[in-house]
């Protein structure tokens, strides 16, 4: 018999799918929540309650993954330092699994500790049964960064020594913490899998959008693996396939800035001579284009670029490994010293660097701590101003930076970190970025090579192998930028001129001294201006 909470929760998860599932926006798990909107709020609690406070739930679901959204009151850290305990009862039959909270758990996982508990059969004692890391579960979770929101998906086709951790297209939930709080407060969340149509399948090319976009690839590449004779045709294979014009390397610790030039530039089968190669510390940038000057950064790097024939101006990187894990200070004090040096840049004292250059800030940013960090490379934030000096305006025009969020290329999931190690804890995240100024650069392909993601026809398109990824613990990230173009008539500014612009010219139609439309600036909406659309006509992707 269900509980009150558990019969209401359960009735608005069987809504039907033409109420509003069908034509909601598939969930892409970046940790940015926009996306959730239309899902139904299926556990509500007042807050208050101290400690880890749970307030919201949402639950949503696809053929390949199981997804929630918990909110909390405050900030917290996903991955550590917290007592959030999910129980899941996979086939709602409160007799099988682990008793306990009026279900029957084949699921009980301590998000803080990284690991839980599966168990096959009936039990009553939660240390009787088969632990487990995230790895079976194929467990994604985002962000990795203190948030007071994380969004969270189990793979559907997950097995614990051959046991489907799914066993039914329907189940339960509880989520509770240490200090008692209890979502729901009373009997448990009950959900059915499948009400909705399947979201359509993400499919996107590894060539650049127009030919002459400049590709900036970041990529940690796990202590020197390059140069292994087991792992080098892996990594030959993916810089093929990348095709790059600028290479920003981290943990490259025993091999030179030109040794590394002569390993990848032989690989793309043109002369090592014809590149630039600079580095410091681990962090290695190899470049088609000069490198017209660097500066140490603690252990990263600023290099500026000569890219004024494609970007009208140069572009300044700044190719970044700050420290991992439990280091927030030190993570922070590196990111203040980048700013330092961008805030020099801005003002126009720095001898080397024109003021209106070009920005990327990017690497392995190690962000597994406090959402402080890239808070700071984003908004130019300087926290420890005694020694770094004031806040800067990143930007060219004086805005934040832009954090690119690239995905997968076949899967909405924006992981760039991944080990797949029996005994590895953490579960995949997005440790490394790419921040632009777009204020005067424009974006092409942001993309996250995952070949254990992609189809066999991609992977044979591009002559690459689906293990080809396991190269490394972290992933290669792609940023297309090209110099900003004006695209006469994307009224609404959404990149492309579509039936949105199209639209707007109908609404606006012969209104004297419209907002937008008027093209020509004969001071109303009409036909030259339609035929501005039309002959401009260019549809997203």
């Amino acid at each position: 018999m269900h509980t009150p909470g558990s019969w209401r929760l359960a009735w608005l998860l069987a809504i039907p799918a033409s109420t509003g599932l069908a034509s909601a926006p598939p969930i892409i798990l970046d940790g940015r929540f926009s996306d959730w909107t239309d899902r139904a709020v299926v556990a509500l609690d007042p807050g208050g309650d101290g400690g880890l406070d749970l307030v919201e739930l949402r639950l949503a679901d696809e053929p390949d993954w199981f997804q929630m959204l918990i909110t909390a009151s405050t900030d917290f850290d996903l991955s550590d330092d917290n007592d959030l305990v999910l129980l899941l009862d996979s086939d709602q039959d409160p007799n099988t699994g682990l008793q306990t909270e009026g279900l029957g758990a084949e699921l009980r996982f301590v998000f803080g500790a990284r690991g839980g508990t599966y168990y096959p059969e009936s039990t009553d004692d939660p240390s009787d049964g088969i632990e487990l890391l995230y790895g079976p579960l194929l467990l994604q979770g985002a962000p990795t960064i203190t948030s007071p929101q994380f969004e969270i998906a189990f793979a559907r086709n997950a097995t614990i020594e051959g046991n489907a951790l799914f066993l039914e297209d329907r189940g339960s939930i509880v989520l509770r913490s240490g200090t008692g709080d209890r979502l729901p407060n009373t009997g448990t969340i009950s959900y059915q899998l499948d009400l909705a149509p399947p979201p359509p399948a993400r499919d996107v090319p590894l060539e650049r959008e127009r030919a002459d976009d400049l590709r900036l690839v970041s990529w940690n590449v796990r202590f020197d693996s390059p140069w292994e004779d087991s792992e080098a045709d892996r990594f030959r294979r993916q810089v093929r396939a990348l095709d790059p014009d600028i290479l920003n390397f981290q943990e490259i610790y025993d091999h030179t800035p030109s040794q590394t030039r002569q390993r990848f530039v032989d690989w793309l089968g043109e002369n090592p001579s014809d590149w630039y190669a600079a580095g410091n510390a681990d962090c290695i940038t190899v470049s088609r284009y000069p490198i017209l000057y660097t500066e140490d950064l603690d252990t990263n790097l600023a290099v500026l670029i000569e890219t004024d024939a494609l970007l009208d101006r140069s572009l300044l990187i700044v190719n970044a490994h700050p420290p991992c894990c439990t280091n927030d200070d030190g993570r922070q004090e590196e990111i203040d010293q980048m700013l330092a040096l961008l805030r020099r840049v801005r003002a126009g004292q720095h001898p080397e660097i024109p003021a209106d250059v070009a920005v990327q800030l990017t690497g392995d940013m190690n962000l597994v701590g406090l959402a402080q960090q890239l808070t700071s490379l984003v908004t130019g934030d300087i926290v420890d101003e005694a020694t770094w000096g004031p806040d800067v305006a990143p930007d060219v025009d004086g805005s934040a930076l832009l954090d690119t969020f690239p995905l997968l290329t076949e899967e909405r999931l924006s992981y760039t970190y991944r080990n797949d190690s029996p005994f590895a804890s953490y579960w995949p995240g997005r440790l490394d970025v790419s921040i632009v100024s777009d204020s005067v650069l424009e974006l092409g392909r942001q993309l996250v090579l995952e070949t254990r993601f992609m189809s066999a026809q991609r992977l044979s398109e591009y002559a690459l192998l689906a293990e080809d990824s396991a190269s490394s613990d972290h992933l290669p990230l792609i940023t297309d930028v090209r110099r900003p173009t004006v695209l006469i008539g994307d009224l609404d500014d959404d990149g492309c001129v579509s039936g949105t612009d199209l639209a707007a010219i109908l609404a606006y139609w012969g209104q004297p001294n419209p907002p937008i439309g008027d093209l020509d600036g004969d001071g109303t909406v009409g036909g030259t201006d339609l035929a501005t659309v039309l002959a401009n006509w260019a549809p997203c992707d």
